[in-house]
């Protein structure tokens, strides 16, 4: 209640002097049409039939969005969190579908600059210099295949600008010594061709501190850069090619092992350090062909990442790691038509090859007695380590196609399909550095092969019934490969299936008042079969398909500008996601009934921005964000629950028209809660959100 009534308070702060200086001006402001490519064309948000959530620049840079997770906590309905509590890893939910089995593809398929990304351990990097981000509720695997069961998401960065040099700069000072620095070149390389360099750095001390030695845990250090480089041959052809490399390094403690997670206050038995690197390259070309735009991308990236120390446990004799190596080559071929009444099309092949290695061990620091564990284990020195290699290659294969008959100005009928085919092979190695001897999985070797097929259809209707009120009512199959057991298989039977789902969705959009306000709304059914989820034992993670899910809900949506100067936004999310057929056999104890996992009954975000004029070349800017989830499961047994909380995000500064100097606060009122939270019978362990962040940041352009 306490945080509920300052935020009311903030609220009335930023809103009254607003109605003030609109009474005074007499005037208003129409909200900018926003554009997004969520049918990979370019289109008004308002035409796209379908539930997306939408951060332009100006978004993210008002929100202090600096990665993924930050949208995501923005949007109603979805959830990102780090598997392990670092960043090796992360588990996505949209409308409470997510990949709550380790090992298993994301439900979520991430583009960023048209280019798929495969690898979930560089979904949560730092992302800088962007133009606009799309989140994307319900399945999209016509467009986007592979992993869009639950939906996709578009980051787009900003491309270089012909005829234009300059450099932008952004600094940010805040407590627990978090620094960040961010650098833009843009420059003007004759009048065809343009050169856009980004550079980033970040650090922050760890701010839980272990009583035991005195040390801190959960800093983090990342940077990273971006170069592309665009060049128009010709009028028809444009080229942009691009090559990124960001690195991350932080740690993390297993806190509340001596009771429960949810005590007070932070306990470490052994700190988890983990690293990422992600690096990779692409060229785009895009030709106009007049009928339409054909459009070639052509990328390849790798990833190399390691975790150690950490134990998933409360025990201090006990530590577990990984290494992992990923890399992938995709090439996208798309013909999308240009814009015509009667008719717009999409059609485009895909091809993806991937290579992903793992390392994943277990030990302990202290000699075992023979008999610990089971009848006849014989005794086992200090340094006993066990572990899996598992090498993962796969190649996958689709053709696509999407289009929308205008039947008239006012009716559209939608239609699409996407053919696949993935195939996937395995090299599985479970040993030990003590000959014969395995205590978390049987010792075996193992190579494996399989491959499958999909059609994921798609059709709906639009009508518009009256002008800029568009409703619409669509059907999609979403569809995710089986794969294997990648560490401590239980048995020689590594593989799991393919899930499905069918999603029933019907949806209204409006901009009304001459574009002062923009509504969204949209109900959904999603029916879920053979889910791919996974049990825990302490040592073995396997995965396993649960027979039926389903998932119900809606979204509301709506944002307005009423008056010169103030912005108005708020998000409603309300949902039921439950398994309605998994017995013990799938899940390691019966889970019919139980809530999915990272799916809150309800979700909320509100945020208001208020601009006016101090001098005649300066603005003041206030804003306040809150984001709030229901209570929610992080496991399938429903045995480990966060409960409700909502995290305050708020900036006051002045603008002018090269520079800018913020006073920021995120996580305002230090509001505690977990990242991820776990119990697998050797104590219960979970990584905690970052605490209140206060900083100045700077802004500048030259």
């Amino acid at each position: 209640m306490a945080q509920s009534s300052r935020l009311t308070l903030l609220l009335a702060a930023l809103t009254l002097p607003a109605a003030a200086s609109a009474q005074e001006a007499g005037q208003v402001i129409e909200l900018d049409e926003v554009t997004v490519e969520a049918m990979r064309r370019a289109q008004p948000w308002l035409e796209v039939p379908a539930s997306i959530g939408v951060y332009t620049r100006a978004d993210i840079e008002a929100r202090t969005i600096q990665r993924l997770e930050d949208a995501f906590d923005a949007s109603v309905n979805t959830q990102m969190r780090s598997q392990r509590g670092g960043n090796d890893a992360s588990v996505i939910s949209i409308r409470g579908v997510a990949n709550t089995a380790f090992g298993t593809d994301p439900t979520v398929a991430i583009y960023r600059d048209d280019v798929f990304v495969g690898n979930d351990a560089t979904f949560n990097l730092t992302m800088v210099d962007l133009a606009q981000i799309e989140i994307l509720r319900g399945p999209q695997g016509t467009l986007y295949g592979r992993n869009a069961i639950a939906g996709a998401v578009n980051v787009r960065s900003a491309l270089p600008e012909y005829g234009a040099t300059y450099t932008l700069f952004d600094a940010l000072f805040g407590t627990d010594m978090t620094l960040q620095g961010r650098a833009v070149l843009n420059a003007a390389l004759g009048r065809d061709m343009a050169l856009r360099a980004v550079a980033f750095g970040d650090y922050a001390d760890g701010w839980v501190t272990n009583a035991a030695d005195g040390g801190t845990y959960d800093g983090d250090t990342d940077g990273g850069g971006r170069v592309q480089l665009a060049a128009r041959p010709s009028d028809r052809l444009e080229l942009l090619l691009s090559a990124d490399y960001a690195t991350d390094q932080g740690s993390r403690g297993n806190r509340g092992p001596f009771g429960t997670v949810w005590q007070d206050g932070y306990n470490a038995a052994i700190p988890y350090d983990s690293s990422i690197s992600s690096y990779g390259a692409s060229l785009k070309a895009t030709y106009d062909m007049g009928m339409a735009q054909f459009i070639s991308v052509t990328a390849w990236r790798g990833s190399q990442g390691d975790g150690d120390g950490g134990d998933f446990t409360a025990s201090p004799f006990r530590q577990n790691g990984f290494t992992r190596d990923f890399s992938q080559a995709t090439q996208e071929f798309r013909m999308v038509s240009t814009p015509n009444e009667t008719l717009d099309w999409t059609l485009g092949t895909f091809f993806l090859g991937s290579e992903d290695d793992r390392y994943e061990y277990t030990g302990f620091n202290f000699a075992m007695p023979a008999n610990t564990f089971y009848p006849g284990q014989p005794a086992l020195p200090a340094g006993y380590e066990e572990g899996t290699h598992s090498s993962l290659q796969g190649w996958s294969a689709a053709v696509f196609g999407d289009a929308t008959w205008h039947v008239t100005d006012r009716f559209d009928v939608l239609a699409g399909a996407r053919f696949s085919y993935d195939h996937r092979e395995i090299d599985y190695v479970h040993a030990s550095n003590v000959p014969g001897v395995t205590l978390g999985a049987p010792g075996q070797s193992q190579v494996q092969s399989m491959g499958s097929s999909d059609i994921s259809p798609k059709i709906g209707l639009a009508y518009e019934i009256a002008p800029k009120v568009r409703t619409y009512a669509t059907i999609a199959r979403g569809y995710k490969a089986g794969g294997y057991n990648i560490s401590f298989a239980p048995s020689s039977d590594l593989s799991y299936a393919a899930e499905t789902a069918w999603n029933y969705e019907a949806g209204v959009k409006a901009s009304l008042f001459d574009g002062k306000l923009d509504l969204a709304a949209s109900l959904f059914y999603f029916d879920w079969k053979n889910q791919q989820i996974y049990s825990f034992n302490g040592y073995s993670v396997w995965i396993a398909n649960a027979p039926k899910s389903r998932n119900y809900g809606a979204e509301f949506e709506i944002t307005a500008r009423p008056f010169q100067g103030l912005e108005l936004f708020a998000g409603l999310g309300l949902l039921d996601a439950r398994f309605t057929d998994a017995p013990a056999s799938q899940t390691g104890g019966n889970a019919d009934g139980n809530w999915q996992p990272l799916a809150s009954r309800y979700s909320l975000s509100l945020s208001a921005q208020y601009t006016a004029p101090l001098t005649a070349q300066l603005n003041g800017v206030a804003r306040v964000d809150w984001n709030w989830r229901s209570a929610f499961y992080f496991d399938v047994d429903n045995t480990i629950e966060q409960d409700a909380y909502g995290i305050v995000n708020a900036r006051l500064g002045v603008e002018a028209k090269n520079w800018s100097l913020y006073l920021v606060a995120l996580n305002l009122f230090d509001q505690d809660y977990y990242v991820v939270a776990t119990d697998n019978g050797y104590g219960p362990y979970g990584a905690p959100g970052d605490p209140r962040m206060i900083g100045v940041q700077a802004r500048a352009r030259f």
